[in-house]
């Protein structure tokens, strides 16, 4: 005994281990895990019509043998956001933390207003993450979330999943909450979100089988597993699905001032070298003796850049090399498929695709003039190459706003095969 206590005494960091060990792991063994006392939110939607109304898609960690997983959505109403968020808070009975939300949802009456304030405000007090994917919605965000459980358990895919591809070949950048915080506080303070619909379901028959249980401060919440299917958000709705279209909102200083389709993107997205896959449909192509419709990806492209101010006037210079597939829509499930025996590029097509290309980028540049919302990054591309000449022609010209409008564009286009 004396040698283990004269052991200790000559090894005092052992001697603090085992005090350590003795007064902290009844603790740790018996101590309630951190779900049982914090949320885990996996997706956060805001609505507002008389009040507002913030949703919480939260995680249920639950044994199973499916591996889905378990998810219930709650929700808050409120005068004002900070109470609705209370609100969803006490209907959860835990303290919410939006580290884990993978998405964040808004309708599209929140974006009547600067819808950064709001954001803002949750990113602060609940600590959004700002590499959240950031969409809206044309119906509630509620019912979005709603719908996801019928999306995972038809598609496999999470909604921040099924905007990845429009963030990946379609947008001007990606469509996270850091890249919205970029062209807000940018330049021109504009950006360009992700928007996904809702339709009805086609099996949808009579309301909902399962309805909501009101809870106490405002609060409702509804639960169900991955597989359950999507319920609307009051009893007698219809089920809703999620429609990914490929549109987007275009926003100025926070608020929404136009609706992009997937032509309007293109045409944006077209001096956006990193941007790939668009589909150019051409019309009325002479193909065995008949006029037919084809489509044609672009497989890659080069992009080439010249800014300059001439005689006065800034002046933008664009040499776009494009290599087009050929494709075609094959099987039940309307999949592309390269058809590699007509795939050639004749006159008559290269003719064509550098007139439709010319047209979206046309109706494109004519909708972000009217609208003043540079989200093609004009402004930033002379700002790099002509600084001295651009802060001049700012300042006698009518500042940041005015400045594509008296942009002379020159765009050259070579179509080739891949």
């Amino acid at each position: 005994m004396k040698s283990k206590i004269k052991y200790f005494t000559t090894h005092p960091m052992i001697l603090i281990l085992v005090i350590i060990l003795i007064f902290f792991t009844p603790l740790a063994l018996f101590s309630p895990g951190e779900n049982k006392e914090r949320g885990i939110v996996i997706a956060v939607g805001i609505d507002k019509t008389t009040e507002y109304e913030v949703s919480l898609l939260t995680f249920i960690p639950t044994a199973n043998q499916s591996y889905k997983e378990q998810t219930s959505l709650i929700s808050g109403k409120g005068q004002s956001l900070g109470e609705a968020i209370y609100n969803a808070q006490i209907a959860m009975g835990r303290r919410i933390g939006l580290a884990h939300a993978k998405t964040t949802v808004v309708s599209e009456s929140m974006l009547e207003d600067d819808i950064c304030k709001s954001i803002d405000y949750i990113s602060r007090i609940a600590s959004l993450p700002e590499n959240t994917v950031f969409i809206s919605t044309d119906k509630s965000a509620k019912e979005l979330l709603q719908a996801n459980d019928s999306l995972v358990s038809k598609t496999g895919l999470k909604l921040e999943q099924v905007i990845n591809y429009n963030a990946e070949n379609l947008y001007i950048s990606d469509t996270s909450l850091e890249a919205f915080y970029k062209g807000y506080f940018g330049r021109t303070h504009s950006s360009i979100i992700g928007s996904l619909k809702l339709k009805e379901s086609p099996s949808s028959q009579g309301g909902n089988s399962s309805g909501e249980s009101g809870t106490q401060g405002g609060g409702e919440s509804s639960s169900g597993s991955s597989g359950s299917g999507a319920q609307a958000s009051s009893s007698g709705s219809a089920k809703m699905e999620i429609e990914n279209n490929g549109d987007a909102i275009l926003l100025k200083n926070g608020k929404m001032v136009a609706k992009l389709d997937v032509d309007m993107l293109n045409g944006m997205n077209i001096l956006n070298p990193r941007s790939k896959h668009q589909i150019i449909n051409i019309e009325d192509i002479e193909k065995d003796d008949q006029l037919v419709n084809m489509g044609y990806r672009v497989a890659d492209k080069k992009v080439i850049i010249n800014t300059k101010f001439e005689n006065g006037y800034p002046l933008f210079v664009a040499e776009l090399i494009l290599s087009v597939d050929l494709v075609e829509i094959e099987g039940v499930k309307e999949g592309l498929k390269v058809n590699t025996e007509f795939s050639n590029v004749t006159n008559e097509v290269a003719t064509k695709i550098e007139h439709k290309v010319k047209q979206q980028f046309t109706k494109s540049l004519n909708l972000i003039r009217e609208c003043k919302a540079d989200v093609m990054g004009i402004n930033d591309t002379f700002h790099r190459n002509n600084r001295k000449e651009y802060e001049k022609y700012i300042r006698d010209n009518g500042g940041v706003d005015e400045f594509l409008n008296n942009v002379i564009f020159k765009l050259n286009i070579l179509v080739q095969p891949d």
